[in-house]
C-alpha cells in the first residue's frame, strides 16, 4: 500500500530523522548520567557540568537539523 501511494521515501525520511534525533537524545542522556555519577566521573575524568537540560534540534522538512551557516554549509556538501 505505501509502494502503490509512493509514502515508501517519505516514511523512510521520516524514520531516519526519528532515529537520529533518538540517537542524539540518548547521547545526551547518557553524558548527564556520567556526569552526575560520581563513580563515573572520576573513572573518565569528566569535569561536572552546570546544566541539565535535553536540547532538541529543529529540524527542516528531509529532517536535517536547521541552524547556523556551518550547519547549511555541511548540509551543501552531502
Amino acid at each position: 500500500m505505501a509502494y502503490s501511494l509512493n509514502l515508501l521515501g517519505p516514511m523512510m525520511q521520516m524514520a531516519n530523522a526519528a532515529s537520529t534525533q533518538g540517537l542524539e537524545i540518548g547521547k545526551q542522556k547518557l553524558r548527564e548520567f556520567l556526569e552526575n555519577s560520581d563513580t563515573a566521573r572520576q573513572a573518565i575524568a569528566m569535569p561536572a557540568r552546570d546544566s541539565d537540560s535535553i536540547s532538541m534540534d529543529t529540524l527542516d522538512s528531509r529532517g536535517l537539523r536547521q541552524g547556523g551557516q556551518a550547519d547549511r554549509k555541511d548540509d551543501d556538501d552531502i
